[in-house]
């Protein structure tokens, strides 16, 4: 038979331990916080003092003083030497000339050196993180080192094998570079975002590198390699204005079948040849403009054959007005009206034979197959109209 006190003395203990859990949480949370927002404060404060010291170093003001000074300055915490590496990382990017150097020398002091050596090889994630992050900024990489960051860089923690790839980009040895991106890349965990920082550190920006980057990412997009970061890989080379490389990418595109799966890859692709201005790629692209192809291609084939102008290439677009969904209509107007004068008279030359089409018309013969037609030289001119006005409005602004 139920008991009813045992009930009762259940749903007691049940209330008496929520309510327990529910200050335990609360305070948890009331310290947590308040401990965010001590460091918060306290790293402020670090940065205020040792800000005009650091810029005092670098630009050898009066009284000057030497690294070791600075450094004896710092307490031997984590964070404080942490919070130090941070800041002459963000000065370092704003910094350059012989500022910059005796800005390096300050972050390749041996004090540091020995203090993140010895965080890389300690068992907590968090301290082999702040090691990677610092040696991001070192050159000349010992081999000991070079061999723990590659270990590191294997890890299943994504954020820790992203700082380690990172760091071995700092590595004088190309293959060790090279393989490291490519191993960070064929992961199933990466982002977007990850990878577009990593292809910007492995390019060092160098003249002299220039070639050997250009023929090592048309090597990465050979390998078995997630579309879609091969997708970030092609766009990076379109940005970056890889024009030795836009041959490559063409026919890489012409070999390439569609599957939904490859949708933002062959965007990409359309994407970069149109930035690399590869006009010989026009007629390819010209196919990915009508319909069959997913909205996205179709809009990124549309800006390049804009990007390429040409009479050919905008009376081809001005032909599809008719045809195609309002996105594609839409960015179609718009690359005319954004575009020069012979671009207006182009499409002024459109809207008058298209009025004289109507104007043609048998009467007698309507039928919903010409009210549709009639609708959409309707939505044509419609969007012309509200693109000239955003146009005049921006010009008389």
């Amino acid at each position: 038979m139920f008991d009813f006190n045992i009930a009762l003395q259940s749903l007691i203990g049940l209330t008496v331990f929520l309510t327990l859990l529910f200050f335990f949480l609360l305070g948890y949370t009331f310290w947590t916080r308040k401990k965010q927002q001590y460091w918060e404060r306290y790293e402020q404060k670090f940065r205020n003092y040792f800000f005009s010291l650091i810029l005092d170093y670098a630009e050898q003001s009066d009284p000057k003083l030497n690294a070791d000074e600075i450094i004896k300055k710092i307490s031997k915490r984590t964070k404080d030497y942490s919070f130090f590496i941070k800041l002459l990382n963000e000065l370092d990017d704003i910094l350059d000339g012989t500022e910059r150097e005796r800005l390096n020398d300050l972050i390749k002091h041996p004090t540091f050196a020995s203090f993140y050596q010895k965080k890389l090889f300690q068992f907590s994630t968090d301290s082999k993180i702040y090691a990677c992050i610092y040696f991001q900024k070192r050159a000349h990489l010992e081999s000991r080192i070079l061999a723990k960051l590659i270990t590191v860089s294997k890890s299943k923690n994504l954020k820790l094998a992203f700082a380690a790839t990172k760091a071995l980009q700092s590595a004088d040895d190309w293959t060790i570079r090279k393989s490291a991106l490519l191993r960070f890349l064929k992961r199933k965990d990466t982002s977007e975002l990850m990878v577009a920082e990593l292809l910007h550190v492995f390019d060092s920006g160098l003249a002299e590198e220039r070639e050997r980057v250009g023929e090592a990412l048309k090597d990465l997009l050979l390998k078995k390699i997630d579309p879609y970061i091969k997708n970030v890989i092609v766009r990076y080379m379109g940005y970056q204005k890889f024009y030795e490389c836009s041959k490559f990418l063409y026919q890489y595109l012409k070999r390439i079948h569609y599957s939904p799966e490859k949708a933002s890859f062959i965007r990409g692709l359309i994407i970069a040849l149109g930035e690399l201005h590869y006009t010989e790629a026009s007629e390819l692209i010209k196919t990915y403009c009508g319909k069959g192809s997913n909205i996205p291609i179709r809009l990124a084939a549309v800006k390049t054959l804009s990007t390429f102008g040409g009479k050919e290439n905008m009376t081809l677009l001005l032909d599809h007005l008719s045809k195609v969904e309002f996105p594609i209509r839409k960015a179609i107007i718009y690359e005319f009206m954004t575009g020069d004068n012979n671009r207006i008279t182009l499409l002024i030359s459109f809207v008058r034979k298209t009025l004289q089409s109507i104007k043609n018309i048998d009467k007698s013969n309507y039928d919903d197959q010409l009210n549709s037609y009639l609708d959409k030289i309707l939505d044509i001119t419609s969007g012309i109209k509200i693109a000239l006005n955003h146009r005049l409005s921006k010009t008389y602004a």
